[in-house]
């Protein structure tokens, strides 16, 4: 209780205030029920706890000898703590079954009846495998997977982009693959369905222009790269092997066949100038010069050459050297020539 004067904190039933002396009004005593043993609010004729009707002062039940406000108090407490073990014991058999539902719910929760949202998330076509196992290289050869990825492998499927603006090769199927790591740890993959694709080799307008979705085969090398699948595309074709042809490629002018392309990287035979008449054969033989951009005084031969899209003819003849040319190319100049005068004493006569 607080002093009346001077509001100072003093003990329960003090007559006087131990700080400034001041007289405290007398409190009424305080009364317990005879039933049960709770306090009893001022004036009240029935106990709020448990309902009893509250006895007048010098009122005491028949037979029943009258208990001190001492006693009443230390009745009170056994009272109200009979039902706590109770209430506890309820309270923490419900938390057990709480947490023993959760971790049902966590431990066995995937079952045949899953939901239709958790079900789409297994389908995804960009998710390149399910489940990984590391593999130890005794067991390799016995395995049953359908690829053993230990270098260049060979795949082929559908190229489509993901919805993060990827490349990946849908293979069309599911696969096992046992591929070997950098740190040379071998691991199995199941149920793989596609890859992620990284250039490493194929032409930029292939890789930029091809069409999707696009059939292909694909040579390169598998790696994983954190939880990804990838494959480094070496080299991409149709999946017979033969060459993509992209819009680029198909809008591009024709180039007009050479006549002796080969003349520049290895030496000709007369098998190579069989069939070939007088006007070839020189033709041929300038060719070899035309190639390395020499202009040539003859409007014959300039006129021919100004028509081939490969030619462009930025030398002028007095300013040409012979040492622009390779010992091979030298060669079959000479070889092209013997057979030209061989054919016509004076050989092809220009610009007759």
């Amino acid at each position: 209780m607080k002093c009346i004067q001077c509001g100072t904190e003093i003990k329960d039933g003090a007559k006087f205030c131990t700080a400034c002396g001041a007289p405290q009004p007398a409190q009424e005593e305080k009364r317990f029920c005879k039933a049960c043993g709770a306090p009893l609010k001022p004036g009240g004729t029935f106990c709020t706890a448990c309902g009893a009707k509250v006895e007048t002062s010098g009122q005491q039940p028949e037979g029943a000898a009258q208990q001190s406000a001492p006693q009443q108090r230390e009745a009170a407490p056994a009272k109200k703590k009979s039902a706590a073990p109770v209430v506890i014991a309820v309270v923490a058999v419900c938390a057990v079954i709480v947490v023993a539902a959760v971790f049902a719910l966590g431990a066995f929760g995937k079952t045949d009846d899953t939901s239709a949202a958790s079900q789409g998330m297994t389908e995804n076509v960009e998710e390149p495998y399910q489940t990984v196992e590391e593999v130890v290289p005794a067991q390799i050869e016995s395995s049953d997977a359908d690829i053993l990825a230990d270098g260049t492998v060979s795949l082929t499927g559908v190229v489509e982009i993901s919805t993060d603006n990827r490349l990946f090769l849908d293979f069309g199927k599911t696969l096992s693959i046992v591929l070997k790591q950098d740190d040379d740890a071998w691991v199995k993959m199941n149920d793989v369905q596609s890859a992620y694709l990284h250039n490493s080799g194929v032409g930029n307008s292939l890789w930029a222009e091809l069409p999707l979705p696009e059939t292909v085969l694909v040579k390169g090398e598998l790696r994983l790269d954190g939880s990804e699948l990838y494959l480094d595309a070496v080299s991409m074709t149709n999946p017979d092997g033969s060459a993509i042809v992209t819009q680029a490629e198909r809008a591009a002018p024709a180039v007009s066949p050479q006549i002796l392309p080969q003349s520049d990287d290895r030496l000709l035979t007369e098998r190579d100038v069989s069939g070939l008449s007088l006007q070839e054969i020189n033709y041929a033989k300038n060719e070899i010069y035309a190639r390395h951009g020499r202009r040539f005084q003859s409007k014959e031969l300039q006129d021919y050459f100004n028509a081939q899209s490969w030619y462009y003819g930025t030398v002028d003849a007095a300013d040409f050297s012979e040492s622009w040319l390779s010992d091979i190319e030298k060669k079959n100049a000479a070889f092209l020539a013997d057979i030209e005068f061989s054919i016509a004493p004076n050989g092809y006569q220009l610009d007759q």
